[in-house]
């Protein structure tokens, strides 16, 4: 397969939302029994402003708030949406920006920004540890971009097929065979070996929004990765009450 052309911008990429109708089955699921709450929205990522503008006919008393690298020129009638400029790594600006829109946290935070892994990845902890509000929800949409070398960070997933590996085959054949079978040490022996050589890692697609996304799937393990018996480090329960992924979105709950 030809390599394909790395893009100057991710604004040269279209994505077609109106293909993944689950995008918004999900904010409905959600954001559905907030609609007629006064929330607090920050959406980032809002190019020509179409998603602002739904969102404040959507929800009737929300704050809502649009970050983009270019001005938005959308114009909105209600008052309650404000467009900042800027990137969304900058965590300076997003303090500022939670200063004077969202004090207390925000309750719904939507990253529909670079889709490049580090600067969603930047841009997430920050907005989550410090201007997300416990029970809020956070969505990441568009992580499939991983998967496309036009993005920087992305690359093809080349698969590898799910098989044994030729020591487990051997070990298998020899645990079965009567030889074996007929003499309890070694049964006993080929057995722990069967055990403890098994494949211990399985080396899935790490790149970009993907490998990011992989490394969120850590967080909601932190209570069996701490586990005073098995685990390491001081136990604690995960940052996350839940995490949903589908096709190109995630959704995280944050525990309260």
């Amino acid at each position: 397969m030809p390599d394909a052309p790395v893009l100057k911008s991710v604004d040269e990429i279209p994505i077609d939302k109106m293909g993944l109708a689950h995008y918004f089955a999900n904010y409905d699921r959600y954001l559905g029994p907030l609609r007629d709450r006064p929330i607090r929205l920050l959406e980032l990522g809002v190019a020509r402003g179409d998603s602002l503008k739904h969102w404040e006919s959507w929800f009737s008393r929300a704050e809502i708030t649009g970050l983009d690298i270019n001005a938005c020129d959308a114009r909105f009638e209600s008052g309650r949406v404000r467009c900042y400029v800027g990137e969304q790594q900058d965590t300076a600006l997003l303090d500022r920006i939670a200063a004077e829109r969202a004090p207390e946290g925000f309750d719904v935070i939507i990253d529909d920004a670079a889709h490049v892994g580090q600067l969603a990845r930047l841009c997430f902890w920050h907005l989550f540890d410090h201007h997300l509000k416990p029970g809020g929800y956070y969505f990441i949409e568009d992580w499939g971009t991983g998967y496309w070398p036009q993005y920087p960070d992305g690359k093809y997933y080349r698969p590898e097929l799910p098989r044994r590996a030729a020591h487990e085959r051997f070990l298998d054949r020899l645990h079965k065979s009567a030889m074996v079978q007929a003499v309890y040490p070694l049964r006993k022996a080929t057995g722990w070996m069967r055990w403890h050589l098994v494949r211990r890692r399985f080396h899935g697609h790490d790149r970009g929004m993907v490998g990011f996304v992989k490394e969120l799937v850590d967080e909601c393990g932190a209570e069996d990765m701490t586990h005073p018996s098995f685990g390491i480090g001081a136990p604690r329960r995960s940052r996350f009450d839940w995490m949903r992924i589908s096709l190109g979105h995630v959704v995280i709950r944050k525990a309260e």
